[in-house]
């Protein structure tokens, strides 16, 4: 029995072979969402896992597999926001029929009823155009499915109080069913979401000291200058430690995904054993230690700490040497370190007096002295601000973080 799913459901035999054959035997399209520069990133994590990517584009990478595959994607890539799972599309080109087809989806298959689903709507040349309609339509033909079958009815999401030592983020990803509905040229798609929480929200990170860099930020960054942890690393800058564990972690072949909940799990096709059997293969698959060494800096003590936590709980801590010191005050050179790759997330913006670039200028003049050979990728707010470096050549990726552009400055110095 899944924990959380009404015993009618999960006792009832005819309906668990219905399960069986429409969910956890089928094919399916999976939609991984994914931001727009990480796209050629996540094709090939996709690719590595034996999972070809059938399209790509506006923050979406396709795959079709079984129910097994989905598990896999949500436990071992790096990059990806979120795994949907895309159901079969069909016509509406008026209020009812959208009702009436809404109603005809084996709603009840897919979603564990104590669950309240959040519907986001997206509408674009159809007739039907008011989003808030045609929400009221998939919900009520959702609802008319589960009354039916003599199924509890699931709530709709509602915000919850939010206390005050609570973020709002955390309190956004409160458990609830994500069901997209993308209305487009009178032709509707469902797509139900599979990961619960962010995938960037890997377990480990509970603490940070301030304008944290998300760890699917980090593994891109590491995926894009061709880290394998071969080499030394150094992470000058480490704040809460998210470069140097998300290298770690790969460095060890160890997915992002083992130490964290997700929503499939609360779906009345999960199978434990499935999962489980994925997450005994990831561990058998993976190194006990990493290959080189990685060292991470902060001249902030508590950071250090901070940071030494959540290593714990990703199970790298013994990886990584760990020094409260400032980045100015290293020179590889004095410790045996052989060139590998050096990883900046340096202050700037609001925080520093001048944006950052009198820091940006003394970092390129310690990377110059003491760092030759070295590969390097610096984030900075600006081109401008990353220019001051003066290190060339130097080629240049632009993303975004928390909706801030941020530019990452590679080279080999």
């Amino acid at each position: 029995m899944i924990e959380g799913v009404p015993s009618g459901m999960s006792e009832n035999k005819a309906y668990q072979r219905h399960l069986k054959r429409v969910v956890v035997g089928a094919v399916h399209r999976w939609s991984v969402v994914v931001p727009p520069e990480f796209e050629s990133l996540c094709r090939r994590e996709l690719e590595t896992l034996g999972l070809a990517a059938a399209g790509s584009g506006e923050g979406i990478v396709e795959f079709s597999g079984k129910l097994r595959d989905c598990y896999a994607a949500n436990l071992h890539l790096r990059t990806a926001s979120r795994v949907f799972c895309s159901l079969d599309p069909f016509r509406a080109g008026i209020a009812e029929e959208l009702r009436r087809c809404g109603s005809a989806v084996p709603w009840e298959l897919w979603l564990n009823p104590r669950i309240p689903v959040r519907l986001e709507v997206h509408v674009r040349h159809s007739r039907i155009e008011h989003e808030g309609l045609v929400g009221e339509m998939v919900l009520s033909g959702l609802r008319k499915r589960f009354r039916e079958r003599g199924f509890p009815v699931p709530d709709e999401w509602r915000p919850p109080p939010v206390p005050a030592e609570v973020s709002p983020e955390d309190a956004r990803d409160s458990w609830r069913q994500r069901i997209y509905v993308h209305l487009r040229n009178n032709h509707c798609v469902i797509s139900l979401d599979t990961s619960g929480h962010h995938l960037h929200k890997r377990g480990y990170r509970l603490r940070h000291g301030g304008a944290p860099l998300r760890e699917t930020i980090a593994a891109a960054v590491l995926y894009r200058v061709g880290w394998n942890g071969s080499l030394p690393l150094v992470d000058g800058m480490c704040g809460a430690g998210t470069l140097a564990i998300e290298a770690a972690l790969m460095a060890r072949n160890l997915p992002p995904g083992l130490t964290r909940p997700f929503l499939f799990q609360h779906w009345p096709s999960y199978g434990k054993a499935t999962w489980e059997y994925l997450c005994r293969k990831a561990r058998e698959g993976s190194l006990e230690r990493k290959p080189g060494p990685l060292v991470a800096l902060d001249r902030d003590p508590d950071v250090i700490e901070t940071a030494r936590e959540n290593a714990s709980r990703a199970g790298v801590a013994d990886d990584v040497l760990w020094e409260c010191r400032d980045f100015f005050s290293f020179r590889p050179g004095e410790r045996g370190l052989r060139p590998g790759l050096l990883l900046l997330n340096p202050p700037y913006g609001r925080r520093l007096r001048d944006g950052g670039e009198s820091l940006y200028r003394e970092l390129g003049a310690h990377l110059r002295e003491h760092f030759r050979g070295w590969q390097a990728a610096v984030l900075a707010p600006s081109l401008p601000v990353a220019g001051r470096m003066k290190i060339h050549p130097m080629r240049f990726w632009k993303i975004e973080h928390g909706g801030l552009p941020v530019v990452v400055g590679m080279a080999r110095i």
